[in-house]
């Protein structure tokens, strides 16, 4: 408890510390701001010497001199003996800075005289916590000053950041690293800005005032080049994999200083830290596939970093509350514990609300008088002590109930949630409509082992066979659980030893009338040979017909398949024959149909007296029929009559027309079949009275 109350006296005194150089830290807040661009690179930029034989140096695209003096309203000029250069790039790893200190002043001895840089940095902009330092640039000295920087997610400089300075043939070089980790709630995975100031002092005067920090204020900004996409990740796993090593370390402490205290320490870190450890190390179940992880689970991932990097922080926090708690309410106050219980993973990973994953229960109490003890039970049964995090994994409904007593013996009201976890593939047993020799078809039906959505066979639960062969189900249970079950049959009665004989195709197209008609049938013969079970056509590539065939191998086979109505047009056909043993397809063949379309038809009229009653007579005197008669009348359908199609025989009909005025009508014939319509010519009729 000593060690608690100093650390806290000291970070009082650091706040109030820190309070009284508000005034003077900001009172060049509205100074000019100059914005200097960090981009993204590959380039090794650890040391002085690297940057000097970089694309970088002097390069008037990455070097920045557009400094001023201590009182911003008196600019140095760029370039000159005194010139200062500043660049800054970013790798996967942290944000590399280069002062080049163009200093050429020499001692009595010949040797390159020492400047001072003195850098202040924000990670990010705004009111932010700022670091300083101020280093002597032939690495002799160096000075860390932290300035509001209590905040928990804010590293120091010192102990994060690595100083390398080298003399390079234009004066002195230094290169500032800082890690991703020093800064991590403030990584610009989006191209976020950060803030700086910097003033180098030459070798003539004084490298500070007094270490006093001044014109802190007056920050400019580094305008962060947005990463690419496989850039963002590669900084995340970076930042992730530093988090974890964090982390283990972490967890590793905290167990030497609590687990084996006194009986106290070992409730606290029993009761309050060892839940946060099972919960970071589930956070981390991920990582050992962090390679093979999408950009996505890369995100959820990254999530976690600050609960890994401020774990024992966490748990400070938690032992400050907890020992507070023992101070000031040690007859207790009347009022139980309170218990709250996390799950992992913290929502069903499977369907409908189930667990598909062994399920990990935490258990935290708060509250009450302290100490004391948690405990829980499943399903009705015996009540255990809470030690850590517990496993649910057998398959069912789970009721877990849970309460917690404080050392006052204030009990809490039991507490209680559902867990449903289903971990098991569902099964399924196969039936047969028979399993004796047969020569027709087996049907297969299933029956699962639990209730399950069938996702093939277009969710039916049987499966006729046509022929021997396997055919496996696909299921799911309601938790989201897949099975299968196969079913195979051996019993159907085949003459064949091998995959079927080759068959051959053939067409009757105008062997019936002599037309080149669209009706005509498609012949498979199969000379000799292993059968087929099933026949299946293709026309132009789409099947059209289907038939289940004997097999009586080594016999002949044939099958049918009549077509009509064909439009004029090619068409392509190619016959499968299958059975158990494979597949064989016919040579293609080609069918012309040039007479599909309705021969063209004849129209008359008996109007030999002129007036408005008269018959429209179609004939067709040879051809290809037609099923249907249209007549039109100056364009308009006024009469549709049915014909009986009789290829190539004469057709004709007749329609009658009456009461028309004086004038001229114009009639045109249409015959109509599957494969088109045919025009007749037009006549023209007088009506004169």
């Amino acid at each position: 408890m000593l060690r608690k109350a100093k650390r806290y006296a000291l970070l009082l005194a650091a706040l109030l510390l820190a309070a009284t150089s508000f005034p003077h830290a900001y009172a060049e807040a509205n100074a000019p701001k100059v914005s200097y661009e960090v981009v993204y690179t590959t380039e090794d930029l650890s040391t002085p010497t690297a940057w000097y034989n970089s694309d970088f140096f002097d390069n008037p695209d990455f070097k920045e001199n557009r400094f001023v003096q201590y009182w911003w309203e008196t600019p140095i000029a760029p370039g000159g003996p005194r010139d200062t250069g500043l660049y800054a790039a970013y790798r996967e790893d942290g944000v590399y800075i280069f002062f080049q200190s163009n200093e050429q002043e020499l001692d009595t001895n010949g040797v390159l005289k020492n400047s001072s840089i003195e850098l202040f940095v924000k990670y990010g902009l705004g009111d932010l916590p700022y670091h300083q330092m101020i280093f002597e640039t032939n690495g002799s000295a160096v000075n860390y000053y932290e300035w509001q920087t209590e905040y928990r997610d804010n590293l120091p400089l010192k102990g994060n950041a690595v100083l390398t300075n080298e003399q390079i043939p234009t004066g002195w070089g230094s290169v500032l690293y800082i890690p991703w980790k020093a800064a991590y709630k403030y990584v610009p995975l989006d191209g976020e800005d950060w803030e700086f100031a910097m003033i180098r002092w030459s070798p003539s005067h004084s490298p500070t005032w007094g270490g006093k920090v001044h014109q802190v204020g007056r920050f400019n900004t580094f305008d962060i080049e947005e990463p690419s996409p496989a850039v963002r990740t590669a900084i995340q796993k970076n930042v992730i994999q530093q988090a974890w090593q964090s982390f283990n370390a972490s967890v590793a402490e905290l167990q030497a200083e609590w687990l084996n205290g006194d009986a106290d320490d070992a409730n606290f870190y029993n009761t309050l830290v060892l839940p946060m450890i099972a919960q970071g190390q589930a956070n981390g179940s991920q990582l050992p596939n962090l390679n093979s992880l999408s950009a996505a689970e890369i995100d959820e991932l990254y999530a976690h970093i600050d609960g890994w990097f401020e774990i024992k922080r966490d748990a400070e926090d938690k032992r400050a509350a907890y020992i507070l708690d023992k101070l000031f309410d040690e007859g207790g106050s009347g009022q139980p514990p309170e218990t709250s219980h996390a799950l992992q993973p913290e929502q069903p990973d499977g369907e409908n609300g189930w667990y598909v994953s062994e399920v990990t229960v935490s258990l935290e109490a708060t509250g009450g008088s302290g100490g004391g003890f948690t405990e829980y039970r499943l399903g009705g049964g015996e009540w255990t002590a809470y030690s850590g995090p517990f496993a649910i994994s057998t398959d069912g409904v789970h009721t877990l109930e849970y309460r917690s007593v404080d050392s006052a013996g204030h009990a809490e009201e039991a507490k209680q949630t559902v867990v449903s976890v289903d971990r098991t593939a569902p099964t399924a047993t196969v039936a047969y409509s028979t399993t004796d020799p047969t020569s027709g078809t087996v049907t297969a039906t299933i029956t699962p082992s639990e209730a399950v959505t069938i996702t093939n066979n277009e969710g039916a639960d049987s499966y006729e066979f046509l022929y021997n062969g396997s055919f496996a189900f696909d299921f799911v249970d309601d938790a989201g659980n897949a099975g299968t079950a196969t079913a195979t049959v051996s019993n159907i009665a085949s003459s064949s030893t091998g995959v079927p004989g080759k068959p051959v195709l053939s067409d009757n197209n105008g062997h019936d009338t002599g037309l080149m008609d669209g009706d005509y049938d498609i012949t498979m013969n199969l000379w000799w040979g292993n059968n087929g079970r099933v026949y299946k056509l293709y026309e132009n590539g789409v099947l059209i017909d289907t038939k289940l065939l004997a097999d009586q191998a080594p016999q002949a086979q044939s099958a049918v398949t009549s077509i009509s109505g064909k439009a004029n047009g090619t068409y392509v056909y190619y016959a499968e024959l299958i059975n158990e043993f494979g597949t064989t397809t016919s040579d293609t063949r080609t069918v012309t149909v040039s007479h599909g379309l309705p021969a063209k038809p004849v129209l008359s009229s008996n109007n030999w007296d002129g007036d408005g009653n008269y018959d429209i007579q179609m004939n067709l005197w040879w051809g290809i029929n037609g099923t249907t008669y249209r007549l039109y009348e100056n364009e308009v359908l006024i009469a549709e009559v049915p014909l009986t199609a009789q290829s190539p025989q004469a057709q004709s009909a007749a329609v009658p027309i009456s009461g028309k005025a004086i004038g001229t009508y114009e009639y045109r014939g249409e015959l109509v079949n599957a494969g088109g319509a045919t025009s007749s010519d037009t006549i023209i009729v007088q009506v004169t009275k």
